[in-house]
Formats: structure tokens, C-alpha cells, sequence
């Protein structure tokens, strides 16, 4: 009896203590921009994603005590959606479809371009809060 009440005193202990960790959620929805023909180089991304690069290994993160954050992004077009944070690639995004992206010691920046580079969005976050970014064409369609 005392191993039963003990462990049901242990599970609520766990219960209350992830209840108090969660963070509050936000959907930031985004409407895109059309990309100027002549803009030239793109001032958003730092580096891009290349099919055929070779393999080049990246140095392993300073340790961040659990500072992670997820990054969810809502596809509400017809087009492949490539993914930035902060100028770096981080994923795709299927057209009509949702995904995510976990980075390592915050951002401050979210840059999503079609995957030809007809269409841009960009927005602001941090690890405060868990953001949904809702991607949706421009009506000037």
C-alpha cells in the first residue's frame, strides 16, 4: 500500500512540475511577398541548401543547456517552401502541408522563400514561446 501511494505521490510530482515548464503558444501568420526579378544576391540567407555539395562537416555547438526551440511552419500554398533561421538553411516545407525545425540556443529571425524564388516571408521569434508561422500567398496575385 505504501509503494502505491508513493508512486501515485511521485506521478503527481512529474504531472505539476511539466505543467509549469510549458510555454505559451503563438501563430504568427505570414503573407508573401513577390521577389523583385533584379534583386540580385538575397540579403536573408547566409547559407543555401545545394544538392550536389560535397561533404562538408560543421563544428559541433557550444553546449546550451537545453536551450532549444522548435519552429513550426504551416504551408498554406501550392509551393515548395525552403526554411531560414537566422540566414541559415534548415528544411522544406511540402506545399499544403506542415513541418518543423529544431534549432539550438534561439533565433531571432524566420526567412521562407519558394523554392524558385518567386515568393518570400519573414518574421521575428524567439524561444520564448512556441510559434507557428501560417505561410499564405499575397492576394495581389
Amino acid at each position: 500500500m505504501k509503494k502505491l501511494l508513493l508512486v501515485n505521490l511521485l506521478f503527481l510530482l512529474v504531472s505539476f512540475n511539466s505543467f509549469g515548464q510549458e510555454k505559451e503558444t503563438k501563430l504568427v501568420e505570414i503573407t508573401g511577398t513577390e521577389v523583385p526579378k533584379t534583386r540580385g544576391e538575397n540579403p536573408n540567407i547566409k547559407t543555401d541548401f545545394v544538392c550536389d555539395a560535397p561533404d562538408v562537416a560543421v563544428a559541433k555547438p557550444a553546449a546550451t543547456r537545453g536551450s532549444t526551440c522548435t519552429i513550426n511552419v504551416d504551408n498554406y500554398t501550392g509551393f515548395d517552401i525552403k526554411v531560414y533561421v537566422d540566414g541559415y538553411f534548415e528544411g522544406w516545407v511540402h506545399p499544403w502541408d506542415e513541418g518543423s525545425v529544431t534549432v539550438i540556443g534561439g533565433y531571432t529571425e524566420v526567412y521562407c522563400m519558394t523554392s524558385g524564388g518567386s515568393y518570400e516571408w519573414e518574421a521575428t521569434g524567439d524561444c520564448d514561446s512556441y510559434f507557428t508561422y501560417k505561410l499564405t500567398e499575397s492576394n495581389s496575385r
